[in-house]
């Protein structure tokens, strides 16, 4: 085996080490400070790092979570950095942290996401977080309205994550001819749900429109379900399975956060 040419004793390696780790402060203390993002070019100069290094470290950050590229190309701190904070001082920035996964699952899937709360005891969830996604043609739901749990992937998914719920409280009221209006048909569809950790609708709440969503825990406790909105003209209900394991897999690292940082209402 050929000998390295390198002639550096730990001691000398040791400062260049110490040095890199201070860039990689330096540089999430400059992502923190402007919460509406900041260019590549603005961090090197406030750090007093060359602009290709400082974008290797933030493409790093990135893929770590810590750091996040807007769609100006600009970075905002990562929601493992914002979930470290609230451990390490008691901040509870909920929505913060919802809005930066949620982007990235728009940014993987190429639809709308929405972050639905549900209170337990109760038949309804509310939508109550929205993220675009860029297509000219999308659904647009509005936040603050109440949706039955029986109509659309979002309820299903509460609903298979409620293992006590009283089905006969639900007024199982028909919003489309695909609606589930019978609770055979319900618990029917709620086993396919469990089977696969995530929940597909086709027109059961709106026509023209498929709904893919998974439940949201902290701990035990259900408080809601991450969700994405698809128009029926962009997608075929087969190609849903595939977008359904990534809003389970975001859903899985929202609830994770959440445990993390002690929240049971969102």
């Amino acid at each position: 085996m050929a000998e390295s040419n390198s002639t550096q004793t730990p001691e000398e390696a040791a400062p260049q080490s110490i040095g890199l780790v201070n860039l990689v402060v330096e540089t999430l203390y400059s992502l923190a400070a402007r919460p509406e993002g900041s260019s590549i070019r603005a961090i090197a100069q406030e750090t007093g790092n060359s602009r290709s290094s400082t974008h290797r470290i933030l493409q790093y950050l990135a893929k770590s979570g810590y750091a996040e590229q807007t769609e100006n190309g600009s970075y905002v701190v990562g929601s493992r950095l914002v979930s470290l904070s609230a451990r390490v001082f008691g901040v509870v920035p909920v929505l913060q942290i919802a809005r930066s996964i949620m982007r990235r699952l728009v940014d993987e899937v190429g639809e709308t996401c929405y972050l639905a709360t549900y209170l337990p005891g109760d038949n309804f969830c509310t939508y109550v977080h929205r993220v675009e996604s860029a297509n000219l043609v999308r659904h647009v739901q509005p936040l603050g309205v109440r949706l039955p749990l029986h109509a659309g992937a979002v309820g299903k998914a509460i609903l298979t994550a409620l293992p006590d719920f009283d089905f006969s409280k639900l007024e199982l009221v028909p919003f489309t001819v695909h609606t589930l209006t019978t609770e055979a048909a319900l618990q029917q569809g709620l086993e396919l749900v469990r089977s696969k950790g995530y929940a597909v609708s086709v027109e059961e709440r709106v026509l023209g429109i498929a709904g893919v969503a998974s439940v949201l825990k902290s701990e035990d406790i259900v408080v809601g379900a991450l969700t994405v909105s698809v128009p029926l003209s962009r997608v075929s209900p087969p190609d849903l399975d595939e977008i359904g394991r990534a809003v389970k897999a975001h859903a899985d690292e929202l609830s994770s956060a959440l445990t993390g940082i002690g929240v049971t209402r969102i």
